[in-house]
């Protein structure tokens, strides 16, 4: 079946389906068009810049094979994530028309214990570094933002230093990011999706320091039809979530009450996939939301890895294990290091079972995938194997 070219999806609500070339989970493409979602297909470079195996243009061809024969008829998005200029450069090329910005590792942690004083130190700084333009302040000055649920917002002197120093040289980098693909985009006239992602975090990120994402990206140009905050320790790759579905809404529900008042603007959530609860407890908001369930095409790949080649799957869990304490940054997670130095003797039939069928295998797996995958042209071939997504 021939399918149609991939499209910007702006304010569809949209879910993210991880796709490694012609795999991708089939069941999530469907549940995700039945409950009204557009998929983006996402994608994540693998190979070497420039390479003419597994490069943007490569995948994405794979990925339009793979989705004629599932036989998609509806509107879809291939995605992908950047974090440098050339990665953006080379997706742009390529004709990909959903680009999340990976800006998590870019955030100004510091600012927390940072006194007033060192507050101004820090926002002239960037202004001299040309992170914020002169009178950038000015958009906030005594405006206040009202909710559907009636709260006010504000965005104190204060609270807005701390929110300029934490996010600009995040929000610099998206500016270089978008840049790249305004340049070099090849669908000219059109506008591709952007999300800004700052997920995957040890802490949240707050009512007011979303408020001040929304605001900002937009005062800056960026447009971004989506903006990922970090949900805290609580939310982790791989399990459920850590609480009850009163605390959900509790923390999702403010988010997409400033996502509504930036009109097309979604939430995205970040390790969406295996989160009971997720659309009920957000319904009300389920056009503000892109849910991304990545990982779960990794998990999938990984499990049919360990049924039909349990070598290869050895050798990737000994990379995973030396990888580790390099590969986590400040991704909220349930295992540590230590947890990771011996892992369990297993039979072959029970590799899935062990490895997939518990938190602290998946977190293992889903925290080391791209380092894998990216350091390992042997793996990268295993995983291309396993064949394409069924019919």
């Amino acid at each position: 079946m021939e399918i149609s070219a991939p499209t910007p999806l702006a304010s569809r609500a949209t879910v993210a389906i991880g796709c490694l070339g012609e795999f991708f989970p089939t069941e999530f493409f469907r549940e995700a068009i039945g409950a009204g979602f557009a998929p983006v297909f996402q994608h994540h470079l693998m190979g070497e810049p420039g390479s003419s195996e597994d490069g943007p243009r490569e995948v994405l061809a794979a990925t339009m094979r793979a989705l004629g024969k599932a036989g998609l008829a509806a509107p879809w998005g291939a995605g992908c994530a950047v974090s440098t200029t050339e990665e953006a450069a080379l997706f742009a090329t390529a004709g990909y028309t959903w680009f999340t910005f990976d800006l998590a590792g870019m955030i100004d942690d510091r600012v927390g214990a940072m006194s007033l004083d060192q507050l101004d130190a820090a926002i002239v700084a960037l202004e001299d570094g040309g992170c914020f333009s002169p009178g950038w302040h000015e958009t906030y000055l005594d405006r206040e933002w009202h909710t559907a649920s009636g709260n006010t917002l504000r965005l104190g002197d204060e609270t807005l230093a701390r929110a300029a120093v934490k996010f600009g040289q995040a929000l610099a980098l998206a500016d270089q990011l978008q840049q790249a693909i305004r340049t070099l985009w090849i669908a000219r006239g059109a506008t591709p999706d952007v999300e800004l992602n700052f997920s995957a975090r040890r802490t949240a990120t707050s009512t007011e320091e979303f408020l001040f994402l929304a605001i900002e990206s937009a005062r800056r140009g960026l447009n971004p039809v989506s903006i990922a905050p970090s949900l805290g320790g609580a939310w982790q790759p791989g399990m459920e979530f850590a609480g009850d579905k009163s605390d959900l809404a509790k923390m999702i529900t403010p988010l997409g009450e400033i996502a509504a008042l930036c009109g097309g603007l979604k939430v995205g959530i970040h390790f969406a996939d295996g989160k009971p609860g997720l659309i009920s407890n957000t319904r009300n908001f389920s056009g503000h939301l892109h849910l991304n369930c990545g990982e779960a095409a990794w998990l999938d790949v990984l499990g049919r890895l360990a049924d039909t080649q349990p070598h290869r799957f050895r050798q990737w869990l000994c990379l995973a294990q030396e990888l580790f304490p390099f590969a986590i940054g400040d991704i909220p997670l349930t295992i540590s290091e230590e947890d990771t130095h011996a892992l369990p003797e297993v039979p072959d039939s029970a590799l899935r079972e062990i490895f997939l069928g518990h938190v602290q295998g998946r977190q293992l797996l889903l925290a080391t995938f791209l380092a894998v995958a990216r350091g390992n042209r042997s793996m990268r071939d295993a995983l291309s194997s396993i064949g394409t997504a069924p019919a």
